[in-house]
């Protein structure tokens, strides 16, 4: 055992650090996993270069290191998001909003994220047809309210990460804006078959539907399964192999639910991940289905205790205007050391974006999650909570070059549970408005 936990703190750091040269060169706070209230991929998964340059990369492009960066093939950009949240059951400012991830604040401007990453994606398809092999990675570093409840284990952490008792900063609100190194991991595509993608250091979860990155999300506030049911980042070592034009495997090891250089546990976990996207014909390429699975011990000083957590995805594209999708997660904990048994958690949620035009695109969610006995949502009781959430995502200036970067997004959201969860227990429902903004560079 303690040969493991020795091999797995070096394999981590080890990755972190090769990560960052090779992308240098080529309820309320106390909660038990989310120990506030407050994932992608994400952040989302890398972003990747598109057709359409983004301003800092536009910018870069007039001088010198433009060129160089065209022919390594690396994107350097970001984002800022901020927002605003008001509660309708008059909660104060200093009351955090129960059940919210990032938006906890009632009655205050927030500055939620500030981004900047550097990527070099590989194309482990040309590697396989060329017979050789390349390097690329991921650094992405963050600023902001958001990052204090999305620290790992041993890495610009605080006491809100699961298993820290002490961190770098005192708690997940001092100071209010915290920075994380939030992924940095190093991509290695080998010719094996059809190409083999293996991937080491620390990156954004594959599980759930919904990200950290907020330019990958239809809404400013976030699904309950995002927020409890599922990780936020993960440290180790995956493969990504495609066997065909349908199906997508990978699958890792990692040190488990938001550990770094330390590891609450000492023992590793297994992450994996099933892509099918079919291609038989023009209306079953409009299907995309994904199934997570993390398997592993997550509890601090407890190695026996597996943990199971099941992720499924469907996304339809039924039209080039419409889209819906649904994210199911089911996760248990059976032998956790207390009375009461088994604790379960499980929920739903369904999507639907409709694009009115290239300014406007209008988003619906709707949710149930449940927790059998508050392990995820710190209630140690039983709980069934359910929310529906209507937006207007606004491109004010959609024709413009620098200006299609910006977004608005104000929604209306209604939750309800099953017993008082609500400004800290005393309501059974929560009406709240928000709106936020956030621009791509």
């Amino acid at each position: 055992m303690r040969c493991q936990r020795n091999v797995a703190s070096i394999a981590a750091a080890a990755a972190l650090a090769c990560a960052g040269v090779a992308c240098a060169e080529g309820t309320e706070e106390g909660s038990v996993l989310r120990p506030t209230y407050f994932q992608e991929a994400t952040t989302a998964p890398a972003e990747q270069p598109t057709s359409t340059a983004k301003p800092l990369m536009m910018l870069l492009d007039r001088t010198p290191a433009g060129e160089w960066l065209d022919r390594a093939n690396i994107t350097i950009g970001g984002y800022v998001d901020g927002g605003y949240t008001l509660s309708g059951n008059g909660q104060r400012a200093n009351i955090p909003l129960s059940g919210r991830v990032f938006d906890t604040k009632s009655s205050r401007w927030v500055l939620d994220q500030v981004d900047l990453f550097v990527d070099r994606p590989v194309d482990y398809g040309k590697v396989a047809q060329n017979h050789s092999f390349d390097i690329g990675g991921h650094v992405e570093i963050d600023y902001g309210w958001d990052l204090g409840i999305l620290h790992s284990s041993g890495l610009f952490d605080n006491p809100a990460t699961l298993g820290v008792a002490h961190g770098t900063y005192r708690s997940r609100v001092s100071p209010e804006n915290q920075f994380d190194l939030l992924q940095a991991y190093l991509d290695v595509a080998l010719p094996v078959g059809s190409g083999l993608r293996l991937r080491a250091g620390k990156f954004v979860t594959t599980l759930g539907y919904e990200v950290i990155n907020p330019t990958q999300n239809a809404f400013y506030s976030h699904s309950y399964l995002f927020g409890f049911a599922i990780p936020f980042t993960q440290t180790g070592v995956t493969g990504e192999y495609k066997i065909n034009d349908d199906w997508l495997v990978d699958g890792g090891i990692t040190r488990g639910w938001n550990q770094t250089f330390k590891d609450n546990n000492g023992d590793p976990d297994f992450l994996g991940t099933l892509t099918y996207t079919p291609q038989e014909s023009d209306e079953l390429k409009k299907w995309k289905f994904i199934a997570n699975l993390s398997e592993g011990p997550q509890g601090t000083h407890d190695d026996s205790n597996w943990w199971t957590v099941v992720d499924l995805q469907a996304i339809y594209s039924v039209t080039t205007d419409l889209t819906l999708a649904a994210n199911a997660d089911y996760g248990d904990a059976p032998a956790r050391a207390r009375a009461g048994g088994t604790d379960q958690w499980y929920g739903i949620a369904g999507y639907a974006a409709l694009a009115l035009n290239e300014y406007f695109t209008t988003n619906l969610r709707l949710e149930y999650y449940g927790d059998s006995h508050g392990l995820t949502l710190g209630a140690n009781r039983d709980e069934n909570l359910f929310e529906a959430t209507l937006n207007l995502a606004i491109k004010p200036f959609a024709g413009d070059a620098i200006g299609q970067n910006l977004m608005i997004r104000p929604e209306v959201r209604y939750d309800d549970s099953t017993a008082k969860f609500f400004k800290a227990g005393k309501h059974r429902d929560q009406f709240t408005v928000g709106v936020d903004a956030y621009f791509t560079f």
